[in-house]
């Protein structure tokens, strides 16, 4: 079945299409290529935004209630789309909980369960870092990396990884997209 198509049987409900990975691994790129190629509604990753906007010092009260704005932010920018593609969702939270502070706060991570209309696009870091002042994991990546995955399947959600560089990388994530709207 062509994207196309799977798009339109999608109508009988949600589903998300996650783009999830690493720091610098292309997320947001692809997710604005995803949408333009597939003229699909996304939502960017909240969280750039809000820094941003507010400054780049946070707590871990702070970033639960990031977490809180991110779901609802996400869900302003897609509305009730059938199907739309995400920049990131509360598995990027929980990771960065745990990596910032030690330890995800249990209204993350329950939130985080019940994102159950989520398939994932996980973005191998096989491109180069990109320097950016919100980034700071450069050496990393691969750990990060593992870490999202084994959220992913510790979830049991659907998954695809992503890998390759230009051109390649774009051509293999729509091969992905397409496998995760077969069920």
């Amino acid at each position: 079945m062509s994207i196309e198509a799977s798009i339109v049987n999608a109508g009988e409900f949600l589903m998300r299409i996650v783009i999830t990975g690493a720091e610098s691994s292309g997320k947001s790129t692809l997710t604005e290529q995803l949408s333009q190629r597939l003229n699909l509604p996304f939502a960017p990753e909240y969280a750039r935004v809000y820094l941003e906007q507010n400054g780049q010092d946070y707590d871990l009260d702070q970033l639960v209630h990031l977490s809180q704005l991110h779901r609802a932010y996400q869900q302003a920018q897609v509305g009730d789309a059938p199907l739309a593609i995400f920049d990131t969702d509360l598995i990027n939270y929980k990771v960065w909980a745990e990596v910032v502070f030690g330890h995800c706060p249990t209204m993350i991570s329950d939130a985080m369960t019940e994102e159950s209309s989520h398939r994932y696009l996980l973005c191998k870091p096989d491109i180069p870092w990109q320097p950016d002042p919100l980034r700071h994991n450069p050496n990393d990546r691969e750990v990060l990396y593992q870490r999202h995955l084994s959220e992913i399947q510790q979830l049991n959600r659907r998954y695809e990884i992503v890998a390759g560089v230009g051109e390649l990388r774009l051509v293999n994530a729509l091969a992905a997209f397409e496998r995760l709207l077969v069920d």
